[in-house]
């Protein structure tokens, strides 16, 4: 079965030239021009999963990209998006991914590019695991807020901090895991670029950092002076357990 993708872009040529690309790539697109009319065909489908990947371009007339990212999350769909967008500001990167995106593309873009991050995304939904026994990660530290206990559940891209839930994009809930697995060791940013997206030379190093600083912000207490996830200098991150 071909990958589905819904694809929510205002520019009618650029819909039609990805539309037609990514169907010469074997995969199921469906198209909208709208935020409104996007939430309307994912409900339509009535199931929990009805697209393998969000395309979505941030500047849409009416409600934006963004809002319908947040729409889709706070409903449950979990499937990857990539984020299409002319705002390419470090503000508006960490913006996006914060928002819930998985990846950020900034247009103009090459269409290699845009396919090649595409496989990767999906090639990591195809790889989830969903019934995997103790795929999850639990620590606990004290700091001047008390106690701080921590689980996060990979498979459902879940994590409660403090006794409330929050939700994790995909592309967090793998690079949790990663350091979580190499706990007490460097995880360099080319490993987790590598073994994270796959596509070596297409991701930039900062979409790391991003994703990093997103984690911070919901496990540490203070996301500057982060107990848990270390910047080690000029190599990468580590998980001190």
């Amino acid at each position: 079965m071909s990958a589905r993708i819904l694809l929510v872009e205002d520019d009618q040529s650029l819909a039609i030239g990805l539309e037609f690309n990514l169907r010469r790539e074997g995969y199921e697109v469906t198209v909208c021009a709208d935020a409104e009319s996007a939430a309307t065909t994912v409900a339509r489908n009535g199931t929990a999963n009805p697209f393998d990947l969000f395309l979505l371009d941030w500047m849409l007339p009416g409600k934006d990209g963004l809002s319908l990212l947040a729409d889709l999350r706070e409903a449950g769909y979990d499937a990857p998006v990539l984020l299409l967008t002319a705002r390419d500001s470090k503000e508006d990167v960490v913006e996006g991914l914060d928002g819930g995106a998985d990846d950020y593309l900034s247009k103009p873009f090459d269409l290699n590019i845009l396919l090649a991050r595409v496989r990767s995304l999906l090639r990591g939904r195809t790889a989830r695991p969903r019934e995997t026994p103790g795929d999850e990660a639990r620590f606990c530290g004290t700091g001047p807020e008390g106690a701080t206990t921590v689980h996060a559940d990979f498979n459902n891209l879940t994590i409660d901090v403090r006794g409330v839930r929050h939700r994790l994009t995909y592309k967090e809930a793998q690079i949790l895991k990663l350091l979580w697995e190499r706990r007490n060791q460097v995880v360099t940013r080319e490993d987790l670029l590598q073994k994270i997206w796959g596509v070596e030379g297409y991701i930039q190093s900062r979409t790391v950092d991003n994703h990093i600083v997103q984690l911070r912000k919901l496990i540490e207490e203070d996301p500057k002076k982060p107990r848990w996830i270390l910047s080690i200098h000029g190599s990468g991150y580590k998980f001190v357990a």
